[in-house]
C-alpha cells in the first residue's frame, strides 16, 4: 500500500501565518465566512445537528462538561458515507504528495473537530501538525 507523502496540518485562520510551505487550504466549517484561497469541504464539518448542539448547549461552557460527548458523536459521524467522501478527498491529495491544511475557526485546537479529523488520518500513517502554538493558558486541559 502506498504511503502518503503530503503533509497534513490543522489550523485556524490565525495559525496560517506559521505555514512555511505550499499547501492546499481546506476550510472544514459548517458556518462562518468563506476564507480566501480555500476550498470549502463541508463534509468534514460537524453535522447540522451536532453543530447546533454545540452552539446551543456547550459553547462557552468548560470543556470537561461536553468534550467527551462531542468527541464521541463526531467520531461516530466520521463513519458515515458523507464524511468518508471528504476523508477520501483529503487522503487522495496526501497520496499525490500535496500538503493540506484543515482549517476551522476554533481558537483551541485541543477541543475542536479539526483535531479529530486529523487524528483519523494517524491510523493511515499520516503525521498531523497543528500550526497554532500552544498558549500558556492551554498547557492543561481539564
Amino acid at each position: 500500500m502506498k504511503k502518503p507523502t503530503g503533509k497534513l496540518y490543522t489550523s485556524n485562520p490565525q495559525g496560517l501565518r506559521y505555514l512555511k510551505e505550499d499547501a492546499e487550504l481546506l476550510q472544514i466549517t459548517r458556518a462562518g465566512a468563506d476564507l480566501p484561497n480555500t476550498t470549502v469541504v463541508k463534509e468534514l464539518s460537524p453535522s447540522p445537528y451536532l453543530f447546533k448542539l454545540f452552539v446551543n448547549e456547550w459553547k462557552g461552557k468548560p470543556a470537561e462538561q461536553w468534550w467527551d460527548n462531542y468527541k464521541e458523536r463526531f467520531n461516530e459521524e466520521l463513519k458515515n458515507e458523507t464524511k468518508l467522501i471528504g476523508l477520501r478527498y483529503v487522503y487522495k491529495k496526501l497520496l499525490a504528495g500535496n500538503n493540506v491544511v484543515l482549517i476551522c475557526f476554533c481558537s483551541d485546537h485541543r477541543i475542536c473537530h479539526r483535531k479529530l479529523v486529523g487524528e483519523f488520518f494517524k491510523t493511515y500513517g499520516v503525521k498531523v501538525l497543528e500550526l497554532n502554538p500552544v498558549k500558556q493558558d492551554q498547557l492543561s486541559l481539564f
